[in-house]
């Protein structure tokens, strides 16, 4: 059977014994630890494309995105 064939399991892309965990499976984003990568990073300890996977995996998105909604709700707030 050739890679990009499909198996008995399904689709080629699904792993033997189990599938992908979804994104959402991910734990709660942890801030001094997505400070810490990005420190790694000022120091020159971690090149420059690990930081931004460590920051993407890690949920810098989600905890931006929750400070922009909040900082919104701020500025509602004070009319």
């Amino acid at each position: 059977m050739k890679l990009d064939q499909a198996g008995p399991a399904g689709p080629a892309c699904s792993r033997p014994g189990g599938t992908l965990r979804a994104m959402n499976d991910r734990p709660p984003t942890n801030p001094a630890k997505l400070l810490d990568q990005w420190m790694e990073w000022e120091r020159g300890e971690t090149p420059p494309g690990r930081v931004m996977s460590n920051l993407k995996t890690g949920g810098l998105r989600e905890l931006l995105e929750s400070l922009v909604e909040a900082d919104a709700a701020g500025i509602a707030g004070a009319d």
